[in-house]
């Protein structure tokens, strides 16, 4: 973590591209407390659930929106963002830890739940009111998500984003990268975290900030996913309580840029409605 400071602040420093990550809020000590008591699960999902949570690669958190009270030169203080929790809106499966809008699987913001990550395809397709716990691989909503192909270059990696910001529709189910939470609903998601299939030069003090970015991937976890998550409830403050489970995990496909193909982020300036 201490290596990806380094690396932001340095990207930071070149660029005021809003790609980049935000600098960390500098907290207080009663607003960590804060953080770390709303954060916490109701006991009755911890009891509901505690077979279910016993078993490997599942966890429960809390995902809490963003509603645009930090940015990189304001911090708001008006009263809907009295209980705006930072550091609380992104989340990757791949740690099981919070993360933030540039290398997330899910972000909460603008009451959407979005996957457009960099360098990264993620796909969500929403199941129904279906127990998480009877759910496994035979599932006929995986079918699709399992037989997608990663992409190798960056036109198909363009044409991918770009199909699933509108929806696909395939055996049924529709598979997107953004939808509105509900509540008691179950979902499944892949997160193809890509890796860069071309050799990148040392960092110097001209490194330009596309490059800067391809660098921070080293120092994230970079792997294909396939997660099933189910949304719990709503509390006081928008947190949603989710509930998961890692059901598969494979190497991270690689794109490889043609020559003097310029080196940026294959996703679109898309919008999400």
């Amino acid at each position: 973590m201490w290596d990806m400071a380094q690396l932001e602040g340095r990207m930071r420093a070149l660029s005021n591209e809003p790609r980049t990550p935000r600098p960390a809020p500098h907290l207080t000590e009663a607003e960590r407390e804060r953080i770390h008591t709303v954060r916490k699960i109701e006991p009755v999902y911890l009891d509901k659930y505690s077979l279910f949570l016993s078993q490997k690669n599942t966890g429960i958190f809390k995902l809490f929106p963003d509603i645009g009270c930090v940015s990189k030169i304001v911090v708001s203080i008006s009263d809907a963002c009295a209980r705006f929790v930072p550091l609380s809106s992104s989340f990757t499966f791949r740690t099981n830890n919070y993360s933030d809008e540039v290398y997330h699987d899910i972000y909460f913001k603008d009451e959407q739940i979005i996957s457009n990550s960099f360098f990264s395809q993620g796909v969500f397709v929403a199941v129904g009111d279906e127990p998480i716990e009877n759910i496994d691989l035979s599932h006929a909503a995986l079918k699709y998500l399992d037989s997608f192909q990663p992409a190798v270059d960056t036109p198909s990696a363009i044409e991918h984003a770009k199909a699933f910001n509108e929806g696909v529709e395939a055996n049924g189910y529709r598979y997107v990268d953004h939808f509105s939470p509900k509540e008691n609903q179950t979902y499944f998601m892949r997160m193809l975290a890509y890796r860069l299939g071309n050799t990148i030069r040392p960092i110097t003090n001209d490194t330009p900030m596309s490059e800067m970015m391809f660098h921070s991937l080293a120092l994230d976890k970079r792997v294909d996913i396939v997660v099933l998550f189910r949304i719990l409830n709503r509390d006081e403050n928008s947190g949603l309580t989710i509930v998961w489970k890692e059901l598969s995990r494979a190497e991270a496909g690689k794109i490889k840029f043609a020559k003097n193909e310029p080196r940026k982020d294959f996703r679109p300036d898309l919008r999400h409605h």
